[in-house]
Parts: structure tokens; C-alpha cells; sequence
């Protein structure tokens, strides 16, 4: 560890567990932004693949290195927020990218607006292999009504969050003012501290759009699946508790107990189920990348679980023929009816 770090007017934080095929990428990314007086905290949470051996090429006075045994994400987060010596804290994924100019944009915007505790960006979202999906961004431009920025209210987080966790940055005495990330939640650990924050300040959303979501297999919200939603749905149920001026149950020391939801039928006749999981989603997301290889893959899992299924094919080949012509397709079979 570092000792006497020069004060930075910004933290970055970036925990990550075996990061190895994306970072890189993420801090090159990092590295690059136009906005220099920063200090970077990487928290490697107990890796066990080649991520230290890719830090190590690394020689920057700017970043501090913290190893530690696995703790999980929000631990991980915290224990960056004790380091942090910054005026702002931003976190910052170990396998996504940025514009060069995003963290000066985000500086600006706060220095110039006192009265808000954090701002967050529009973001895209790209395949494992790096490609882009312009169309897919979130929030959607609909929620910016033209508008610069929208300040966040409880009701927009339905159905998602307007909020992508590492597109914030946030004034560091409000985030240890919340005394970070509630441990208690193994995900959604963001959701519920935004919504701990807009009990009592202001949170703004930007319209735009600088940083890349990868989406692979092996991502934690793949991998926590269900638990996503158990745990969304527990920070909106706090939020409420609080709203009415009584603490929730987490403030009073009493534990959260995971409601195991009952898993998707894991037996089904072959050929018969429709994966919508990766249809409405993550299959067009990649066509619309370009990435082909990747979109080959998905219809490759969408055809094997589902090829009786007429609806299967439909949603196929939707994203490939265009909404134009599938429209046409659907006048000319009407007209013959």
C-alpha cells in the first residue's frame, strides 16, 4: 500500500475477481480520461487467475493496490470507500470501458451543481468481444425528454434502475455519510443505496451516453440469476419502510433472509422451450453489435431448447429481416386471410 497519497479531487474504485480476460481493456480505459487528477483503487477480491500478473505491468504513481481475501462485491466496495481520499468517489467495472472524456463531463457537472450528491450517465451495452450495441442504451433516450439531465425519482425504477452503478460518481461525504454498500444484500447492492440516497438528496441522471456494458455468460448478474430480482424488490420494499419515516429492518440489525424462488422447470420436451431469456434481449443486443460469431452462438442455444416451437423461429428472424419488412410480411399475410 501506498502511504502518504498525494489528495485527488476524485477516487476511483474498481474491485474485481478474476478479471483477467478484461482488464486491460478497462484500465487503459481508465488511464485514458482527459480528467488526470485522480487516484485509482484496484481491490483484487481474492483472484485466482492471471489479473495480478496483467496489473503488474502497470507503473503509475496514481494507483493503489489493495489484495485481499474474497469478500464479495460490496465489501470490496467499501473497504475502497475507507481508502478513498477524493472529493468524489467513482466505481468503476474491472471488464467495461469509457470515453476519454467522461470523467471530466461528470466533474463539471457536479462542481456546477452543488445541491446534487451524485450523477450517473446514459450507457450501451457491448458483446463479450467488445462490440457495440448503439440501439441497446439505458436509460432509454425516451427518459430524457430532450432534457440534459433528469433528477431521479423513486418511480423510476420501474421497471430497471435509471441508475448503472458504474457510471456514478458521487460526492464522498454523502457515500460515508450511508456508510457505504449494506452487506446484507449479495446483490442490488447499488439499488439500495440509491434509494437510501434520494430519501434525502438529489440524484441526476445525464443524457449521455460514454460508457460500455459488457454482457457475457459468466457476468455476476448471470451468474446470481434470480437473486437479482429477490433483492431488487427488497430495496424497493425498504425504501417504502423509510418513506414512511420508520427504519427498515436492516437499520434495526435484523437479517435478510434469501426467499428461495422455485427454479424454471428443469425438465421440458426437447426442442419445446422458447428462450426468451435470450430472445427479447441479448440475441437482437448482438446483431445489432455485429458481432455474428457471438449472435451465431446465442441462436445456436435458441434452436436447440426450442426448433418445435413456431414462435422460435419468428423471433429469429425478426431482428435479422427488420421491423420494415416484417411489417410488410404482416400486411401481405393479412390481406390473404
Amino acid at each position: 500500500m501506498q502511504e502518504n497519497r498525494k489528495t485527488p479531487l476524485v477516487s476511483i474504485i474498481m474491485p474485481f475477481y478474476n478479471a483477467d480476460p478484461y482488464l486491460e481493456e478497462a484500465m487503459d480505459s481508465i488511464l485514458r480520461q482527459s480528467f488526470a487528477d485522480y487516484e485509482l483503487i484496484i481491490i483484487n477480491d481474492g483472484s485466482t487467475d492471471a489479473s495480478e500478473s496483467i496489473l503488474k505491468n502497470y507503473n503509475d504513481e496514481r494507483i493503489l493496490y489493495i489484495k485481499q481475501v474474497n469478500a464479495g462485491v460490496a465489501s470490496s466496495l467499501n473497504t475502497g470507500i475507507e481508502l478513498a481520499k477524493g472529493k468524489y468517489i467513482w466505481r468503476h467495472d474491472a471488464d467495461d470501458t469509457c470515453l476519454p472524456d467522461k470523467l471530466e463531463k461528470q466533474v463539471h457537472f457536479l462542481e456546477s451543481h452543488p445541491e446534487i450528491a451524485l450523477c450517473a450517465t446514459q450507457i450501451a451495452f457491448m458483446t463479450d468481444s467488445g462490440k457495440i450495441a448503439y440501439s441497446f442504451r439505458q436509460p432509454k433516450k425516451e427518459y430524457f425528454n430532450n432534457s440534459a439531465y433528469v433528477i431521479v425519482e423513486y418511480a423510476h425504477f420501474n421497471p430497471y434502475s435509471p441508475i448503472t452503478h458504474a457510471t456514478v460518481l458521487i460526492r464522498t461525504a454523502v457515500m460515508k455519510e450511508m456508510k457505504g454498500y449494506r452487506t446484507a444484500f449479495k446483490t442490488a447492492e447499488d439499488v439500495d443505496l440509491w434509494l437510501r440516497i434520494i430519501n434525502g438528496y438529489k440524484a441526476a441522471v445525464l443524457n449521455q451516453c460514454n460508457y460500455f456494458v459488457r454482457l457475457y455468460k459468466t457476468s455476476a448478474t448471470a451468474k446470481l440469476g434470480k437473486r437479482n430480482e429477490f433483492y431488487r424488490n427488497l430495496a424497493l420494499k425498504l425504501y417504502q419502510i423509510r418513506s414512511k419515516g420508520e427504519p427498515d429492518f436492516i437499520e434495526k440489525g435484523e437479517p435478510v433472509i434469501y426467499a428461495t424462488c422455485e427454479e424454471e422447470e428443469k425438465f421440458f420436451d426437447k426442442g419445446c422451450k422458447v428462450r426468451t431469456d435470450l430472445l427479447d434481449f441479448k440475441y437482437p443486443l448482438y446483431l445489432n453489435a455485429g458481432d455474428l460469431r457471438g449472435a451465431a452462438k446465442l441462436a445456436y442455444e435458441i434452436i436447440r431448447d426450442g426448433w418445435k416451437k413456431g414462435i422460435t423461429w419468428k423471433l429469429l428472424l425478426f431482428p435479422i429481416l427488420g421491423t420494415r419488412l416484417v411489417k410488410f410480411l404482416v400486411r401481405i399475410k393479412s390481406i390473404f386471410r
